[in-house]
């Protein structure tokens, strides 16, 4: 790969492929700022998120439940390293003119899938067995949501081409 091709190809070229990438990084820099708030709250160095008014929201009894750390640690690093990945993964190589491999594309659908399904599940939880709203979570998932809708086409496109040159 050759960093000068991929470099303009990121900053200069229009393509509608490209274009649904640059959203994807808007929408995962987003998510990677709103989950680093998470993860200070999840790890003490901040002791209470600001929340919205009303009974319903509580992001800091959401986000100290034994579900935010069920894997063994809090779940706000975790989803900030998918988004992280994401936005990696929605550059690496640049684009098809620079010599991105489709593979890429493919990586980055499964890490939104990954996203958007861990997120569907959170929200489950939320409404069936905390009966309170993270206001930071709803941010987290509606993000995933929106880049899912984005990196479909990507990803099946990505498979495709990925499968004939195999």
């Amino acid at each position: 790969m050759n960093a000068k091709k991929i470099k303009q190809a990121l900053r200069k070229e229009t393509s509608s492929a490209l274009e649904r990438k640059r959203k994807i990084v808007l929408l995962s820099a987003i998510g990677l700022v709103d989950f680093s708030l998470i993860s200070l709250y999840q790890t003490g160095v901040i002791r209470k998120l600001p929340d919205l008014p009303g009974k319903i929201f509580d992001s800091n009894q959401v986000n100290a439940s034994p579900k935010a750390y069920a894997l063994g640690m809090p779940d706000g690093p975790l989803s900030a390293v998918v988004f992280a990945a994401t936005m990696a993964l929605a550059t690496a190589g640049g684009s098809e003119k620079s010599g991105r491999h489709p593979i890429f594309d493919v990586l980055m659908g499964g890490a939104v899938l990954g996203n958007a399904a861990g997120a569907a599940e959170y929200l489950v939880d939320m409404i069936v067995n905390q009966k309170k709203a993270c206001l930071y979570c709803l941010l987290g998932a509606g993000l995933s949501f929106a880049s899912l809708k984005l990196a479909a086409p990507e990803a099946i496109r990505g498979a495709k081409k990925w499968w004939k040159r195999r």
